[in-house]
């Protein structure tokens, strides 16, 4: 019998005997050996010993989870975030740094993402789901965003709301400042600088975001962040988001 054969054959017995493929465990781990080369270089790019030196351990951590979630990495969200609980680093830290990315990324991405970090919060033993760290609520989210998005961002948002026409008010104003500010931005368990590092490193996961990677790339430096903390996260997040979107953020940060 062929060997193209004979594998699919074995493959089949594996399935059938289990009932599935365990979900919580990668391809590589259940059916084939990782392939070494590769899983090396990986994990060298992702030990954050010696990358990213200007920030804490913390922030690259937010950086990189921010990045599984532009991307909806599931499994890396999972070995990310274990690995980040290994540093210390408190889970409400990283489910955070994941849901902040949610109005740039599309909750979708967020909830396969968070899939991940869950399974890596089960694997530690932490008991879920973690306390809400919500502090609006429907009367008063619009309100708050519109405070915080003020803070971060200036006379801008005063005068782009004076601006904007009553069709698109649901959108720029509502929504914007409801939902992307007043829903997250407002929430604890990670602070204003924090928010906005994870949304730089996701934006500039997504690509071809140029526009707001400067806005939020400007807004990082008003928070406190450096020009060589925002190219540290991006050297952080380069395993998994390749050099074309990486030197494309960084062209973006050295025009700031």
């Amino acid at each position: 019998m062929p060997k193209f054969f004979r594998r699919h054959l074995l493959l089949a017995s594996v399935v059938g005997t289990t009932g599935s493929l365990a979900s919580s465990a990668p391809l590589s781990e259940t059916l084939i050996s990782p392939d070494e080369d590769l899983l090396k270089i990986k994990n060298r790019l992702l030990s954050l010993n010696s990358r990213g030196s200007t920030l804490t351990v913390e922030e690259k951590f937010i950086s990189l989870l921010a990045v599984c979630a532009a991307q909806a990495l599931e499994a890396q969200a999972r070995e990310i975030a274990s690995d980040a609980l290994r540093a210390e680093v408190e889970p409400l830290v990283i489910r955070e740094a994941v849901y902040q990315t949610a109005p740039y990324v599309g909750i979708g991405r967020v909830e396969q993402t968070m899939r991940g970090v869950n399974a890596a919060f089960k694997e530690h033993h932490i008991e879920l789901p973690l306390p809400s760290q919500t502090s609006v609520n429907d009367d008063n989210r619009l309100e708050k965003g519109i405070e915080v998005q003020t803070a971060i961002f200036g006379d801008t948002i005063t005068q782009m709301h004076k601006n904007t026409s009553d069709n698109m008010k649901p959108l720029m104003i509502n929504d914007l400042s409801g939902y992307c500010f007043g829903d997250f931005y407002t929430r604890s368990g990670l602070n204003i600088k924090e928010r906005e590092l994870a949304v730089f490193s996701c934006i500039a996961a997504l690509g071809a975001c140029e526009p707001q990677l400067k806005a939020h790339g400007a807004a990082n430096l008003k928070e406190g962040y450096t020009k060589q903390n925002l190219v540290d996260a991006l050297q952080v997040a380069l395993p998994l988001n390749g050099f074309p979107r990486t030197l494309n953020a960084l062209a973006v940060v050295n025009r700031l």
